[in-house]
């Protein structure tokens, strides 16, 4: 029997897929890469943004004509549409078999193995995966749920409150993950920098650990809170070359007065002070932020001023997103609203004042040699090879592509950079 799923959403669902996808190979399923020849088709959804509900829609609605005109026995919608939504569009889809929550997958999917395929083992372990490739490059979740309460977020009501995984774990699957071949491990929750708050333990705590007892050659964290990266949080990833020193804080916005709205802390003043103690005390650190425009008051002075904060930080990555009222959040009433407009202009302003941005850092690298981690074959048949440096996570930052050189997927090898473009490099290994 063949299985097949469609990931959408962040990192932190493509975990929760493979999770899901490795309960169905311990039952004796296979891995289809087709869906029209899977007899179990899964949709592992996101809701965060009113983009994403429509792409989980869309996705629910090809595999529904798919399972029509193909084998598929079961369809199934995971993740977090089917969490929030799943009272409300039963109805709407009825080729839809199970609606999976974040929080029952698990006790739905080992009844559907044991009633409808006479199948049900228990998994092998709590964090065995079914990796989706690069092997090299792999996400490890540490905590589930949020504990902030942003008034324009929706994940603390489907995910719940934060809640940190147990250290001892997350170790065994960093092993485990080091033994399948994984060089890069690329931290995730909803807030990184929250870890162990709840469990009496902490973030630099679990980093200590992870390079005493792992040998990844790079450690990358993702989603920091701008109010919990420490001192001391900097002096380590300054002091341990293991550590990728990049920076991911979603910022959300500058103005005092949205901040304030948007229930977020800390307010501008610490926030300039925040980039400055990042480029002070790490030396070639990147910055990677984003920011929601439009959000219900903005004007143009908020805006300006997140213009000019944009122009002093210098971020190596940024990005934009229009705001999305979400039900069930403190902001879906909030008025007035910018003009959609009116935010698709300021979204165009700040993206190309960040498109000189990043082209001028990308330059000054021109001449140097970096750590470029090799993740696959070119597609563009100019190129030999695309990777990444040190300041470039995966799918969300830009590439290198390599011209000359014979590598491994996985491999990190010392390149010298002889171009740039807006958002990419070029490389070439020179003896």
């Amino acid at each position: 029997m063949l299985v097949s799923i469609q990931n959408l959403g962040c990192s932190k669902n493509q975990v929760d897929g493979e999770r899901i996808l490795q309960l169905f190979v311990n039952n004796g399923f296979a891995i289809a890469e087709d869906h029209s020849a899977s007899d179990i088709i899964i949709v592992n959804t996101c809701a965060f943004i009113k983009e994403a509900q429509e792409e989980a829609i869309a996705a629910i609605l090809d595999m529904t004509q798919i399972r029509k005109n193909g084998r598929c026995r079961t369809l199934i919608v995971s993740g977090c549409f089917s969490q929030r939504y799943r009272e409300n569009v039963n109805r709407e889809f009825p080729e839809v078999d199970i609606w999976a929550g974040v929080d029952d997958w698990e006790k739905l999917l080992h009844s559907l193995l044991k009633d409808k395929y006479k199948s049900s083992k228990q998994n092998h372990s709590r964090f065995e995966r079914a990796l989706s490739e690069p092997i090299a490059t792999q996400y490890i979740k540490i905590a589930e749920g949020c504990s902030h309460s942003c008034s324009f977020c929706v994940i603390p009501s489907i995910r719940g409150k934060f809640k940190s995984r147990n250290q001892n774990d997350i170790i065994e699957e960093a092993r485990w993950l080091c033994e399948k071949g994984t060089r890069e491990l690329i931290l995730v929750a909803q807030d990184t920098s929250f870890y162990g708050r709840d469990i009496n333990t902490n973030l630099i705590t679990l980093l200590e650990t992870l390079l005493k007892n792992t040998q990844f050659p790079w450690i990358r964290m993702m989603y920091l809170h701008p109010q919990l990266v420490s001192d001391d949080l900097l002096t380590l990833i300054a002091a341990e070359e293991r550590l990728c020193s990049y920076f991911d804080i979603p910022l959300q916005h500058i103005s005092d007065t949205i901040l304030k709205s948007m229930n977020r802390r800390p307010l501008s003043k610490e926030l300039y002070r925040l980039v400055d103690r990042i480029k002070s005390k790490v030396s070639g650190a990147t910055l990677r932020s984003s920011f929601i425009l439009g959000y219900p008051g903005e004007t143009e002075k908020e805006h300006s001023e997140l213009k000019q904060f944009i122009q002093y930080a210098r971020f190596h990555k940024m990005g934009v997103f229009p705001f999305s009222p979400e039900e069930g959040t403190k902001a879906y009433n909030m008025r007035p609203r910018p003009r959609g407009a009116t935010v698709q202009r300021r979204c165009d302003e700040l993206m190309s004042i960040q498109q000189e941005i990043s082209r001028e850092l990308l330059e000054e690298k021109i001449g140097s040699k970096q750590q470029i981690i090799i993740d696959r074959v070119s597609d563009d048949h100019d190129f030999n090879y695309e990777g990444r440096t040190l300041g470039d996570a995966p799918e969300v930052d830009g590439r290198v592509f390599i011209q000359s050189g014979d590598f491994n997927p996985g491999e990190i090898v010392t390149l010298k950079i002889i171009g740039a473009s807006d958002y990419d490099l070029y490389a070439e290994y020179t003896a």
